[in-house]
């Protein structure tokens, strides 16, 4: 059948990833302010853990349908340089005194850098393909610099500025729903061994795009059980997330599920 099912949209997706995006930042500001024993401090939180697979999910989209990945990916420069400049402007300037977002991150770092494996990642070169190892050793990096910082050691020789929110987990959740297309095309492949339908036929079908959402769905719950399961190898006093909270965001896929 070749009939499009929108049950919720690429729109859709980015609003309900925004809407939990800000119930966690409010969520934030009531454990900064507040105190992290306030009733709505944990439920909040969790709720939040739904977004960052929802945008990672809609970068691949958006690298995989883009018919200009140049702009694409130039609009993501951009507001990762405006968030860098933000961090600091408020980490060396007295605008408002007592803020620091020095261990926070930028996220648009983790876009920007997930795009970009995606897209090498897609490239029939071979050496293309390699260089994906690159934003994924970037990412090493900044989980290790983070880390350092969280135990007290001050790191200058990666920028804070630079720095990623979600490190690896981020790389790797876009590379998962990248490979989840290309599971998509095997198990398609394979319904062509024993129907003798062209592969063709499915392309824009409710199979084609369920199959996808079905791995999507699987690839997230795998690269989340890889970072929880990273917590327990990692010395404690380097980890500074809490790995049982981000294992809410493998309710996201109920949203991936229905795209």
């Amino acid at each position: 059948m070749s009939k499009k099912y929108t049950i919720l949209s690429g729109f859709w997706l980015k609003i309900i990833a925004l809407l939990t995006m800000t119930i966690d930042h409010v969520g934030w500001l009531l454990q900064e302010n507040i105190g992290a024993n306030y009733f709505l401090v944990q439920p909040f939180r969790y709720i939040g853990r739904l977004a960052l697979p929802l945008f990672c999910f809609m970068i691949v989209e958006g690298v995989i349908h883009t018919r200009h990945f140049g702009k694409y990916i130039l609009r993501l420069g951009i507001m990762a340089t405006l968030i860098a400049i933000t961090l600091i402007v408020l980490e060396y300037s007295s605008l408002i005194p007592g803020l620091s977002l020095r261990g926070e991150g930028n996220i648009f770092i983790d876009l920007l850098l997930g795009a970009l494996t995606v897209y090498l990642l897609k490239r029939k070169e071979i050496g293309f393909k390699l260089l994906a190892i690159l934003p994924l050793i970037f990412s090493v990096l900044s989980f290790i610099s983070t880390g350092v910082e969280f135990d007290g050691t001050l790191v200058h020789w990666f920028p804070f500025f630079l720095r990623m929110q979600y490190s690896w987990y981020s790389i790797l959740l876009c590379a998962g729903f990248y490979f989840a297309y290309i599971l998509k095309d095997w198990a398609l492949q394979y319904h062509q061994s024993l129907t003798g339908i062209d592969k063709e036929a499915y392309e824009g079908t409710f199979l084609e795009r369920n199959l996808t959402n079905v791995f999507s769905m699987g690839m997230l719950i795998v690269v989340t059980m890889l970072f929880f399961l990273s917590s327990f190898i990692i010395p404690e006093k380097y980890v500074s997330w809490n790995a049982g909270m981000q294992n809410f965001a493998m309710f996201s896929g109920a949203f991936i599920l229905l795209y």
